[in-house]
């Protein structure tokens, strides 16, 4: 499927035609987070992230979601800026579906990323994946990837993700586990371990690496719906 035929102003535009019957449009969730992330074998090749996120809807089913980010490779001097547009359907209580456009710069590089999203909630469980369509200088390619959150006692989450995006014959893919835990109403902080995985110009290598990191949520619950997207979200250094 090729999703950059279908711009994310048309969705844009589709979301703000339905809100027209909704008795006013409110700040419903966000979120604020601080990530740092960095290969095992040698923490001088790091990711230190910065993001946030805000969710207004239109009734109880039309929702828009703004994302920002940016990310500074420690050890390559390179950084990289992303902008998202989220449109959120609510399908109940429960599930959400939503179509995402991300504009991400690295380096004078620009990147157009369009996908598609869901998100399950069930009892104890937080589930969420996406598709995307990768569009940029250097040629087109895909990514995707999904997260299972597990909420136990005293505020605790265990969270197995796994992403990979392709382009060219060139892959990408990170796997990590992660155990997070309430501090406070609105905040929450997390440790993760986990694997990166690169294959290029016939040549694959995989490192571990190690993250931590924290978010200020306000609203609902969980913030915002769903997560950011970004290429360079995936990666723990550079």
């Amino acid at each position: 499927m090729n999703f950059t035929q279908f711009p994310a102003l048309t969705l844009s535009a589709a979301l703000a035609l339905g809100a027209t019957t909704a008795q006013a449009v409110e700040v419903t969730g966000g979120s604020a987070g601080l990530s740092y992330s960095a290969f095992t074998e040698d923490t001088d090749v790091s990711r230190l992230g910065l993001e946030g996120s805000v969710e207004l809807g239109f009734n109880r089913t039309l929702g828009l979601q703004f994302d920002a980010g940016y990310n500074d490779f420690n050890a390559t001097g390179i950084d990289s800026n992303t902008l998202g547009l989220h449109g959120i359907y609510h399908l109940n209580e429960a599930t959400s579906f939503g179509a995402f456009y991300v504009r991400e710069d690295v380096e004078g590089v620009d990147l157009d990323i369009l996908g598609v999203e869901a998100g399950y909630e069930m009892l104890n469980w937080d589930i969420e994946g996406y598709v995307a369509d990768i569009d940029s200088d250097g040629g087109d390619g895909t990514m995707g990837g999904v997260k299972a959150r597990y909420e136990m006692a005293s505020g605790l989450g265990l969270t197995g993700a796994y992403d990979r995006a392709e382009s060219g014959g060139d892959d990408l893919s990170r796997f990590a586990v992660r155990l997070d835990r309430d501090v406070s109403p609105n905040g929450n902080l997390y440790l993760e371990v986990g694997t990166a995985r690169a294959e290029a110009g016939g040549i694959s290598d995989s490192e571990p690496f190690v993250g931590l990191g924290g978010k200020i949520t306000f609203g609902a619950e969980r913030g915002a719906t769903f997560e950011q997207r970004g290429l360079t979200r995936l990666i723990p250094g550079l």
